[in-house]
């Protein structure tokens, strides 16, 4: 019987571990809607509720957003964080390449984003399902 240098034997192991199924997590998708329209821009992060860590997220462009399901979301409960600066925020042309002013004014309510670890907006992640959010 010939012997595998112990090496090569790690190779093939790390190899097998990267090459596992393509399938690292879900795609979730839905809709946003604010003040009774689609958010018209903005952002959407998905934090894994038990350690805390960001899962994924996506753009929200004219209501919709994606997360890619290369993003390892898998099916359980996430805490949801949107947010959405106040659309006509003027950029300060007069700060030196490099620095930005301050930050636009955020829309959306404080449970959704600054306020979402005190008072969690939960959901429910399942294969196939798609999220519909409608903030007031």
């Amino acid at each position: 019987m010939r012997k595998i240098p112990v090496w090569a034997g790690l190779a093939l192991a790390l190899l097998a571990v990267g090459c596992s199924s393509g399938d690292s997590g879900l795609e979730v998708s839905g809709t946003v809607m604010f003040k009774g329209t689609p958010l018209d821009q903005g952002s959407i992060q998905f934090f894994d509720k038990e350690k805390n860590q960001i899962s994924g997220g996506s753009a929200i462009k004219d209501g919709k957003f994606t997360v890619p399901g290369t993003t390892g979301i898998k099916p359980g409960t996430y805490r949801v964080v949107i947010s959405s600066g106040e659309a006509g925020t003027k950029v300060d042309t007069t700060l030196p390449p490099g620095e930005s002013g301050p930050p636009a004014k955020e829309r959306i309510p404080a449970e959704y984003n600054s306020q979402s670890i005190q008072k969690p907006v939960l959901r429910e992640i399942k294969k196939g399902e798609k999220l519909d959010f409608d903030i007031k």
